[in-house]
């Protein structure tokens, strides 16, 4: 390419290239400012959204974890009641004390 052209094209494009850059940085700052805005709002909005869901769902968590509890303890009441039943009325009751052997010291 000769260089007189070269030449007149940079001072035809020049300020055309100019003038669309110094336009296009104030409306590009513009578009990322509130695209990022709603971005985070959007955000925001799925956050709170999924916050309740969790909560709902940790309250149906803890409501059934009750329940088992509930279901478990009464299992286990029917057990050592179960065992207490099947003792014949004679047998001796062994306590605590009378299971334990005694000490050196108690014996003479």
């Amino acid at each position: 390419m000769d260089p007189s052209i070269a030449k007149a094209i940079s001072e035809v494009l020049g300020p055309f290239l100019g003038l669309l850059a110094l336009g296009a940085i104030p409306v590009t700052l513009m578009f990322l400012t509130k695209h990022f805005k709603l971005r985070t709002r959007e955000l925001e909005l799925e956050a709170e959204l999924h916050g309740r869901d969790s909560q709902a769902r940790l309250q149906a968590m803890e409501t059934r974890l009750s329940a088992l509890e509930g279901a478990l303890t009464s299992i286990v009441q029917t057990i050592s009641r179960r065992h207490e039943l099947m003792q014949p009325p004679d047998a001796p009751q062994l306590t605590q004390e009378s299971s334990r052997t005694p000490s050196l010291s108690q014996v003479k």
